[in-house]
């Protein structure tokens, strides 16, 4: 007769996993070789970007123009190791810089979280929290306030408000520009009649 495995929680919640997970902690310091760690890119995120340009998660779930730091501040909530590298940038758009190394699985084989087993988990679990995040409920993200920087002319000529949705969605190619133009022409041509 084979024998019963004991009954155990999911993986993780052990206290001798508790306890490995406290020791590798405390022995990260630059000893730990981050280099077989997963990586996030915020590409991976962003419902801004199509899938050959590099998003990875359902349309729904995406964030829109998603921040390496605000990957990294979900990775801390859940408890997940993580490294921060803002020097780094994904390879397929170089202009936007920053990316997450983190562990899911110890050396050992035990996982880091109860409940996230791999990145496709990780990633549609910050879909759901970002837009939480206290920087999204009380501004606009990050990329949009660089976009607002840059000329928004027809935004802020059509009185559409002043919300970032208007900056965030401006026009970006020459065609959009161009459809932008003869809408505000119309739109002051009606104002002066």
């Amino acid at each position: 007769r084979p024998r019963p495995r004991p009954r155990t929680g999911p993986p993780g919640t052990h206290w001798r996993t508790r306890l490995a997970r406290r020791a590798l902690w405390r022995a990260m310091g630059d000893e730990i070789d981050t280099s077989k760690w997963n990586v996030l890119y915020p590409n991976y995120l962003n419902s801004k970007k199509t899938v050959p340009e590099g998003r990875r998660i359902p349309l729904p779930q995406a964030v829109e123009h998603p921040h390496a730091a605000e990957m990294a501040e979900i990775c801390e909530f859940l408890k997940i190791p993580h490294v921060l590298e803002m020097e780094k940038a994904y390879p397929r758009d170089w202009l936007i810089r920053g990316r997450v190394r983190l562990m899911l699985k110890t050396p050992e084989g035990a996982f880091t979280h109860p409940e996230i087993h791999n990145k496709k988990q990780l990633m549609l679990k910050m879909g759901e929290l970002i837009p939480k995040l206290k920087s999204r409920i009380n501004g606009p993200p990050p990329q949009a306030m660089h976009l607002a920087a840059m000329p928004a002319s027809s935004s802020s000529a059509s009185g559409g408000g002043a919300g970032t949705a208007a900056i965030a969605d401006g026009p970006v190619s020459r065609a959009d520009k161009k459809e932008a133009k003869r809408e505000e022409k119309k739109a002051n041509k009606k104002k002066g009649k």
